[in-house]
């Protein structure tokens, strides 16, 4: 029992995984502070681990109610979380799963780690027209489900939690804080071409941004598509400009930036460009389709080609590309079947999970998808072109229930939540890593 301010008592129990553990490997809890970090060992080196708590562990209430409080993907055998301690009694537990292997087992452990669908931005009232900018000054502030969006991009993360969104057609950069609430964060929601030197960022006019990229603290990095520039917004709301590309960003999406800023590849219709300070931009491989968003893997850009239905595997050194997953095809995808003979019609989204694997988002067919390290891909969630469904239950694809409509992104924030865009309706949706029941 700890002593001081906080009460409480901890109860060291294992839990025991879904899917066994090496002999002699004993999944446990090693410590726990009063600081409330619990950390653990030989957990799953591609896993999620579910700290638990009850209030007792016996009693005249019935059987002991053990709630889920909080995932975490482990990729190592050692790895560390938080428990929220009060003032009363509390007892935790660890439950580890395993993920990595290509059964049904792991993908209903991944599943089953995720739970409750919501709407965090986006109130789809008048919504749908492309070029039309449905942004209102009696927006700003109030509670992010209220605003009409305009065909946003983007939704990308900070680790305070802040959600951030390209909104295409309001020509601006919107954040989602934690309370629920949306504020302007740069852009003056009508086209321009605001200064290049550092200035408050919601003075700086831009023209149809469709590209983003979060850092963990706070900063952003914006693709003004048409302005041919990439902008960055400091955390003090200063934005400055990084570079213009004199050849322009057409039809721009993919944006990624390396966090020392030395490095930044972004789209430009068929081309993958790239800019570094002391080399300008240039086209690392000019022979795609119509790129969608991007990501960075080890020493490879993952890229989405919405009209080739392919996603791309693209050496940084030498820019050659090799398809990863889609046959080029525009057939419906048929689950639990290999992603690289698969048609992935109008893909767009891209991001990667520390466990590995990927998840994609389609436009057409608005789907979620997940491709997992084997390459077997696997729908998620179920869509169609104009459906917005599912807010307050749990997020997991029925073939009768469509609740996306037209996807354009998807992204992951440090808690394990995924964003997800649905650009024609102007909504953002999130699927919160946190498991209903142990």
């Amino acid at each position: 029992m700890f002593t001081g301010k906080i009460k409480t008592i901890i109860w060291l129990l294992v839990a025991c995984p879904i899917l066994g553990l090496a002999a002699g490997d004993v999944f446990h809890i090693n410590a726990v502070n009063n600081h409330g970090l619990i950390s653990w060992t030989n957990a799953f080196t591609s896993g999620v681990c579910t700290v638990e708590a009850a209030s007792q562990l016996n009693g005249s209430n019935g059987p002991v109610l053990w709630n889920p409080q909080q995932n975490y993907f482990t990729t190592n055998a050692a790895g560390a979380g938080g428990v929220s301690l009060s003032s009363g009694n509390n007892f935790f537990r660890l439950l580890a799963v395993d993920v990595s292997t290509n059964t049904p087992q792991a993908y209903t452990n991944l599943l089953e780690s995720y739970g409750l669908l919501n709407t965090i931005a986006g109130s789809g009232a008048d919504a749908g027209v492309d070029g039309v900018n449905y942004w209102l000054p009696s927006f700003e502030g109030g509670y992010a489900t209220n605003a009409a969006l305009s065909r946003p991009h983007f939704a990308m993360a900070d680790n305070a939690g802040n959600v951030f969104i390209v909104d295409k057609d309001s020509d601006s950069v919107l954040k989602v804080t934690p309370d629920g609430r949306i504020h302007t964060v740069a852009g003056t929601h009508a086209i321009g071409n605001g200064p290049d030197s550092l200035t408050m960022a919601t003075n700086v006019a831009m023209n149809l941004p469709n590209g983003l990229w979060v850092r963990d603290d706070g900063t952003v990095y914006v693709l003004d598509t048409g302005n041919a520039k990439v902008r960055r917004l400091d955390t003090n709301g200063l934005m400055t400009t990084l570079f213009t590309d004199s050849k322009g960003i057409n039809n721009g999406r993919g944006l990624w930036v390396k966090d020392d800023e030395r490095l930044i590849y972004y789209a430009s219709n068929s081309n993958l460009r790239q800019w570094t300070p002391g080399g300008g931009t240039k086209t690392l491989n000019g022979n795609f389709n119509n790129l969608g968003n991007l990501i960075v893997s080890g020493t490879n850009i993952v890229a989405t080609d919405r009209n080739a239905n392919i996603v791309w595997l693209v050496n940084t050194n030498t820019g050659s590309s090799t398809a990863l997953f889609g046959n080029g095809g525009t057939s419906a995808v048929v689950d639990g079947t290999l992603a690289a003979t698969n048609s992935l019609y109008d893909v767009r989204g891209v991001w990667q999970p520390p466990i590995g694997g990927y998840f994609l988002a389609t436009g057409v067919g608005a789907q979620l998808l997940y491709v997992d390290s084997a390459g077997v891909v696997h729908v998620v969630v179920n869509g169609s072109g104009n459906s917005h469904a599912g807010d307050g239950n749990w997020f997991y694809h029925q073939p009768s229930s469509a609740k996306f409509g037209q996807l354009r992104s998807v992204s992951m924030d440090n808690q394990g939540n995924l964003l997800i865009v649905e650009n024609d309706l102007g909504f953002v949706r999130r699927i919160d890593f946190h498991r209903l029941t142990p």
